[in-house]
């Protein structure tokens, strides 16, 4: 590799160094050190799913990595990246998250910033246009969608349950853009790293999970949901 890398950038004549051919070779260079140095959350699989590619300007300007474009919706309003993070007992929209969910069909979730009126505690819907409206106490359901992100290559089989089962979410908690920018957009129509305007960090999950993309519509709580949430948070939900 070294000796290719030596023949490729230095035995061309100074003559032929024309600004197409430098460009070339920073191409090349980019995509070396990414091959060898980088770390694996920093590159796509070359078996993934969906792989980063690379935009250069034509005047030689430095590269920039973007990430390849999110699923379309199917049946649903919208799309959203996923995270985890775990059950809390002290939530942004006060409750327990695991107690509220705990012997229920729903999924507690954190959603982003800019799909809550403010932050950071017991916001109400905000959103707008393709930022869906999801504050503390909002309800909804969707298909986890088999495509990470960050293009890795996807080891859980299509067959699996996670891909085939519509879920129910109940917001318990915001995920903040504070020190959440990559996830997390800020405000109604901005977008995340990955170019999407919704965002749920799960609390809880089911088997399989990964950080799929997740589609997914808004509706109301049921009956029994309500009632928690009534009886639960200290945020007049």
């Amino acid at each position: 590799l070294k000796r290719y890398f030596e023949l490729f950038f230095f035995t061309a004549p100074p003559s032929s160094c024309t600004q197409s051919t430098m460009v070339a070779r920073w191409q090349f260079l980019t995509l070396i050190s990414l091959a060898v140095a980088s770390p694996p959350n920093l590159r796509a699989s070359q078996n993934a799913t969906q792989e980063m590619w690379t935009e250069n300007s034509t005047a030689g300007n430095t590269s920039r990595m973007l990430w390849a474009a999110p699923p379309s919706v199917n049946g649903y309003r919208f799309m959203s990246t996923t995270t985890r993070y775990g059950t809390n007992p002290f939530t942004a929209c006060g409750l327990d998250s695991w107690a509220l969910v705990k012997g229920t069909d729903y999924l507690a979730v954190a959603s982003a910033q800019s799909m809550q009126d403010g932050c950071c505690r017991c916001n109400r819907g905000g959103g707008g246009g393709k930022t869906a409206s999801l504050g503390c106490g909002s309800c909804g359901k969707g298909r986890f969608v088999r495509q990470l992100p960050r293009g890795f290559h996807i080891w859980t089989p299509e067959s699996k349950e996670i891909f085939h089962k519509e879920y129910k979410f109940v917001v318990v908690d915001i995920c903040p853009h504070t020190d959440n920018g990559m996830w997390c957009p800020k405000r109604p129509g901005q977008t995340n790293t990955f170019g999407v305007y919704n965002h749920l960090d799960f609390a809880t999950v089911p088997p399989n999970f990964d950080n799929f993309y997740f589609q997914f519509d808004t509706e109301p709580c049921d009956k029994e949901m309500q009632s928690r949430l009534a009886r639960m948070s200290n945020c007049n939900l």
